[in-house]
């Protein structure tokens, strides 16, 4: 039970800090910030929880471990019914900020909390293969920071992983919004159901079809390619 509320609870300090950022700095934050605010917020939940659960915080990670055995298909559920309920926590989190804002900010803050979107002449299906490269080379690094036999990438893996995850979103943010991650993702935009806007959930599909199956490729191609699993 520990790891799943370890996962719960990283996964909510992940979509508190990164949605966060993206909802109340938005454009005049700029890419970068709201990449680190990603990024730091993996470091601070891998060195707090990576010895409970491995600090996965994302489907697509949990997909990838699973696949390659690092953990079993049924904590695999477990982390992911774990990794929504943070999501949802941590949108939450974000949403009852709102209530000190004007009617006219708070509408800003909607169109923030759906950030996790795209726009033409970006199509789903363009969409979902973005979605599905940035994931991709994101849990391959993760899998082969993490090696077993890789003991200096051990070391430094929190740093290690928040920074590739920084790099990726500073290149897909403004293509995709740059969800690589399926619960981040699908949180904000069933919360925004109830605010009143679909238009976060439209186009949802890219956002879990994509990183999914980077993850589960990603997991192949570093057990058979970089073999990270002997």
């Amino acid at each position: 039970m520990r790891k799943y509320i370890a996962e719960f609870i990283g996964t909510m300090i992940l979509v508190t800090f990164g949605t966060g950022s993206v909802v109340f700095g938005g454009t005049s934050f700029g890419a970068m910030p709201i990449a680190l605010a990603f990024g730091f917020a993996v470091i601070v939940g891998a060195y707090a929880f990576g010895n409970i659960s491995g600090a996965h915080f994302n489907p697509a990670i949990s997909l990838g471990m699973a696949i390659n055995k690092r953990i079993t298909w049924r904590d695999f559920l477990g982390y992911i019914v774990a990794q929504i309920l943070g999501a949802f926590v941590g949108s939450g989190i974000v949403v009852s900020l709102m209530s000190s804002l004007s009617a006219t900010k708070s509408q800003m803050v909607m169109t923030g909390l759906g950030a996790t979107n795209f726009q033409s002449p970006i199509t789903v299906l363009g969409a979902t293969w973005i979605e599905f490269i940035l994931t991709f080379i994101f849990v391959l690094a993760i899998m082969a920071i993490t090696a077993p036999k890789n003991e200096l990438g051990q070391q430094f893996a929190p740093i290690a992983i928040g920074l590739t995850l920084t790099g990726l979103i500073v290149l897909g943010v403004g293509l995709t919004g740059a969800g690589l991650n399926p619960a981040r993702s699908l949180a904000p935009a069933v919360i925004l159901v109830f605010m009143g806007s679909t238009g976060a959930l439209t186009n949802m599909a890219a956002y879990i079809i994509g990183p999914l199956a980077g993850g589960a490729l990603a997991a192949v191609a570093a057990k058979y390619l970089l073999k990270t699993e002997d």
